[in-house]
């Protein structure tokens, strides 16, 4: 999503002002903030699941696709995967997660972005913040 590409790249981007940084400390302490997490949603996931999955999802199917997206955060912070799952399990989670929001204009505020206002790709708004 928009929101974390773009924290992906602000912290990127930090890091390259302050290299410092980058210590196999912070490396260690955010791979381990990311196995706590992953314990945590497992923990939501069984009790979700309890009573059994939902159409065309179960538990074991949801804690996959928890795991091939903390190993695509991992790597995207420049880090090693955890959990080797490289291929998306769930390919029709992402489709409808990242697809266009609508609204009921008369129940509720739409208060995604819009992209009606706007020209070009954000490829291209980042590579003008490159160049800059």
């Amino acid at each position: 999503t928009l929101h974390t590409q773009s924290i992906i790249r602000l912290f990127k981007t930090f890091l390259a002002e302050h290299p410092g940084l980058w210590t196999e400390d912070l490396r260690q302490e955010i791979t381990g903030a990311c196995r706590t997490i992953v314990e945590l949603e497992d923990a939501f996931i069984d009790l979700a699941f309890k009573m059994g999955g939902a159409e065309g999802l179960d538990g074991a199917e949801a804690k996959l696709y928890l795991r091939h997206i903390a190993d695509r955060r991992l790597v995207q912070l420049g880090l090693e995967p955890l959990y080797g799952v490289a291929r998306n399990p769930l390919p029709w989670l992402d489709a409808l997660m990242n697809g266009v929001e609508h609204t009921n204009f008369f129940e509720t505020r739409a208060t995604e972005y819009s992209r009606a206002a706007t020209q070009g790709t954000w490829e291209e708004v980042w590579a003008e913040v490159d160049a800059a």
